[in-house]
């Protein structure tokens, strides 16, 4: 048997199409054919001018321009009302006026011409009609019932609303439990090309990611290399917010659908608490907020209307003081990158805070157009010379931790900790000014007898191996706790050359005993 249009997936398609989906979207997003879309549109379409729209107030309120609406108001114009196996009401009322004289059904059937089957369910059907708003007594007065038959026709009509009460429930939990997937589809509507976009993005990054250049990226994807560069101009305009998981604190926009999607079903706010894992306050609240002039809740721009009031946009500084802006204007032309700038302003107008500067102010101004107006002539000034920003956080080709392998502060033995025997190193790497010069400094944590090295031809990771393993004792060497640097890549080769075992200071720990105790 197949759907009404009145059903919980034909209300869900109808109100999709009244928000301004497409007709195809719609389809498949229900989960629907198009031949059971377009048969739902005509049956609301022809109840709308049932009652009292005229043809093009109907498609208005429906949300959809047909071909068929035309069609369908023929249809509207030409039809009575009746099915076409239905007896001629004149009939149907010759029986009646027999039956009300006090004839039997058989005499009455017969008197109208029609079988008594047929007079039995017309008597049965306004049974039905009279005993929603009559008690049983004086339907079965009103109609001249026998006992027998009352009995009976009350159960069947006891059975039939039991019946239409379990399906009209089970329509309900089958609605509610495919809401969050109609959600899912409708967040994220991707048709087979855009599907294939956002693989073939994904793609790219990870190609640029493993560090692959533009062009090989490209090549190995078999796009042009102007559709790379147009990636990358893409992300590098995205704002940081943008790019940011959600935190779960806000409503999203599949939980929004998903309310809308629960509401057109009649769900209480309690019940769309329940599904959402929300509370039913933050249900009230947000349907408080962003109802339309008609009462609607429409996900979409609910969504939208959130995001813009959560942004809370204030004005740059660079916007609001003219005298910042052109000083600043200034020193770029003069080629001055931002740290210059910032810095010099500083030490000029010590005494007024409204003069100072974040360079990441400036750059986003250069960069960024909309955050502080800055002349973007300035952009080929910066000492990079790049007119885009290149974030290792959005573009993914930072090669991550250079160190590998890394076995953590925690995981010491309890005897560092009690410097109960020596042989435990801890070591650090000074840098001298431009990285020119560099000396490695070792420390015992027992006897604090300290070791200093000079590095003269370069501090890589293989030379601070070769110099930690010709300075250290040799009856001396049991552990060494150094930091993340880099010059700790080789840590593996220097634990398997020495027999020391390596350690490295965990993030969530501070660098301690180095600095508390002298040499």
């Amino acid at each position: 048997m197949y759907q009404q249009f009145d059903s919980p997936t034909g209300v869900r398609f109808l109100a999709l199409i009244k928000e301004g989906k497409s007709f195809r979207e719609s389809v498949r997003v229900t989960g629907i054919g198009k031949a059971t879309g377009y048969r739902w549109l005509r049956d609301e379409y022809l109840r709308y001018r049932g009652n009292g729209l005229d043809h093009a107030a109907a498609q208005t309120e429906l949300g959809f321009i047909s071909r068929n609406a035309e069609k369908w108001n023929e249809r509207f114009l030409s039809r009575t009302g009746r099915h076409h196996f239905q007896v001629d009401p004149a009939v149907e009322e010759r029986f009646w006026s027999s039956y009300s004289t006090g004839m039997s059904v058989l005499a009455a059937a017969a008197s109208a011409g029609v079988k008594h089957t047929t007079g039995y369910r017309w008597i049965y059907r306004r049974f039905i009609s009279l005993r929603s708003r009559l008690p049983l007594a004086e339907v079965v007065h009103a109609l001249r019932l026998s006992p027998g038959t009352s009995v009976r026709w009350e159960t069947q009509r006891k059975k039939e609303l039991e019946a239409e009460k379990a399906r009209v429930q089970k329509a309900d939990r089958d609605a509610i439990r495919t809401a969050r997937i109609v959600a899912e589809r409708v967040a994220a509507p991707l048709s087979p090309a855009q599907k294939r976009r956002v693989l073939r993005e994904t793609r790219y990054w990870e190609l640029v990611g493993s560090g692959a250049s533009n062009a090989a990226a490209c090549r190995m994807l078999g796009v042009s290399r102007v559709i790379g560069t147009r990636l990358r101009n893409q992300r590098a305009k995205q704002p940081r917010a943008s790019l940011k998981p959600p935190s779960g604190r806000y409503l999203c926009l599949r939980e929004r659908l998903h309310m809308a999607d629960l509401l057109r079903m009649g769900c209480s706010l309690r019940q769309i608490g329940r599904e959402l894992g929300r509370h039913a306050s933050t249900i009230k609240r947000e349907l408080d907020r962003h109802r339309d002039p008609r009462g609607r809740y429409l996900p979409h721009i609910a969504d939208h209307e959130a995001r813009s009031q959560r942004r809370r946009p204030r004005e740059r500084k660079l916007q609001t003081n003219p005298r910042l802006h052109a000083l600043v204007q200034t020193k770029l032309t003069s080629h001055w990158s931002p740290e210059q700038i910032c810095g010099w302003l500083a030490l000029e107008f010590p005494a007024e805070p409204g003069l100072r500067l974040c360079p990441e102010t400036i750059y986003q101004a250069l960069l960024f157009g909309d955050h502080g107006g800055l002349s973007t002539d300035g952009k080929p000034r910066l000492r990079t010379g790049r007119k885009i920003r290149k974030h290792r956080w959005r573009t993914g080709s930072g090669h991550g931790s250079v160190v590998q392998n890394m076995t953590m502060i925690n995981e010491r033995p309890p005897g560092v900790e009690t410097k109960a025997e020596a042989g435990h190193w801890e070591g650090d790497l000074i840098v001298g000014v431009g990285s020119a010069s560099a000396m490695v400094t070792l420390r015992e944590r027992k006897t604090h007898y300290g070791i200093i090295i000079n590095l003269p031809h370069g501090h890589t990771a293989a030379q601070t191996n070769q110099a930690i393993i010709a300075a250290l004792p040799a009856h001396l060497k049991q552990t060494l706790t150094w930091d993340q640097g880099v010059e700790m890549a080789r840590h593996q080769e220097l634990a398997a050359a020495t027999g020391l075992r390596c350690q490295r200071w965990s993030k969530s720990e501070p660098f301690r005993g180095l600095k508390s105790e002298p040499l």
